[in-house]
């Protein structure tokens, strides 16, 4: 919980370094095994209004148990990858993209 109290610092701090609409944001819930389901409950309300707040996605993870890693890694990638897609389709104005040096995608 203290570390929610240096959250809109951090955020603050994050969007001042970064291009405006340049990020994704996420609130990630750490060390879920560590602490009773009570205490992860009361604290996930606190975290999920911080995030609503922030309009960022919050994640309750473990990296012990692997609780939620491999699900919440993939949604950063997806939407990585997806707005590398919307970027290069803006730049083509067309219907393929190219990102990296692979194949294109038709669209």
């Amino acid at each position: 919980l203290t570390s929610l109290l240096y959250f809109r610092q951090w955020l603050e701090d994050a969007l001042r370094e970064n291009e405006p609409d340049s990020s994704f944001i996420f609130l990630v819930g750490t060390k879920k095994d560590l602490v009773s389901d009570a205490v992860c409950e009361r604290t996930e309300i606190d975290a999920i209004r911080f995030a609503n707040e922030m309009q960022a996605e919050y994640w309750s993870v473990s990296a012990k148990t692997g609780e939620n890693v491999k699900e919440f890694f993939s949604r950063v990638a997806a939407l990585a990858f997806e707005q590398s897609m919307i970027k290069e389709l803006e730049k083509t104005a067309g219907c393929m993209a190219q990102i990296g040096t692979g194949n294109l995608i038709s669209m």
